[in-house]
């Protein structure tokens, strides 16, 4: 089991993780001690479908996971159905209380049992308005569960999530977006929970111009509702939440207006 220092080590080494592959090492690392030789951090959704877009660091045995995902079995995975519905990490003794296992899955489970991928405990990873994630740490053996266990992978999970998606983030949009300080402003008050009217009067300026910079906000993200443009600013710490409402700031850039401004 791990001991502070060591799992700062561990948590440290993830945040310095400059590619997927180092962050699938950096985790795999710290599974193995705790008698975990598989790890699976997991953008749930249709892996044929959104293998590119999908954020996936595994170092499962490849060919376990071409059978994956030719046989489309991200559909019937009762340890991705699990997980969306707990916001806790499990063992998969539990699935059976939660979801009746069908003749397909009980296969699925028969053909990860060949590459010793027979115990696991998932840790689900929930974001508002980002596709459900989930991290499995897996191994042939039986697995003793204690609280500390848990709250250990729990942990590790969790920070291995945060630089996973930076880095697929990353990855994929080569081109960094950045907003412009109105729209952060704008952006970081509507994850506040403030209305239009609201952030005009916080700002001094137009209910349409707030609209505006909103507008723009999700055309650079290329999202069409506002919680989808939050979740991806925050993601990509492009909103800064200060004290007081009123001193909200962003990061800086041009700061184009609209006439009506």
């Amino acid at each position: 089991m791990y001991v502070d220092a060591k799992l700062r080590e561990t948590l440290s080494r993830f945040s310095m993780a400059t590619s997927i592959e180092a962050l699938r090492d950096g985790l795999a690392d710290a599974a193995l001690p705790m008698g975990f030789p598989y790890v699976a951090l997991v953008q749930h959704g249709g892996l044929p479908r959104l293998v590119e877009r999908s954020m996936v660091v595994t170092n499962y045995p490849a060919v376990f996971v071409q059978f994956y995902i030719d046989n489309h079995c991200f559909i019937i995975d009762p340890v991705y159905e699990v997980s969306q519905l707990l916001d806790r990490p499990f063992g998969w003794d539990e699935i059976g209380n939660f979801v009746e296992l069908t003749e397909h899955q009980r296969a699925l489970f028969e053909e990860a049992r060949d590459y010793g991928i027979v115990h696991g405990i998932t840790v689900p990873l929930h974001l508002p308005n980002v596709s459900y994630a989930s991290c499995t740490f897996a191994r042939p053996e039986p697995i003793e569960i204690t609280p500390s266990l848990m709250t250990t992978l729990q942990i590790i999970a969790g920070f291995a999530f945060k630089a996973g998606l930076y880095l697929h983030h990353a990855m994929h949009d080569r081109n960094v977006l950045r907003l412009t300080r109105r729209e952060a402003e704008c952006t970081a008050l509507i994850a506040l929970g403030k209305t239009d009217w609201e952030i005009g009067q916080i700002l001094g300026i137009a209910q349409t111009t707030v609209r505006y910079f909103i507008t723009r906000a999700k055309q650079r993200y290329g999202v069409f509702r506002r919680s989808e443009l939050v979740a991806r600013a925050i993601v990509d710490s492009q909103v800064i939440r200060n004290r007081q409402d009123k001193d909200i700031k962003g990061p800086e850039g041009d700061n184009d207006k609209p006439e009506s401004e």
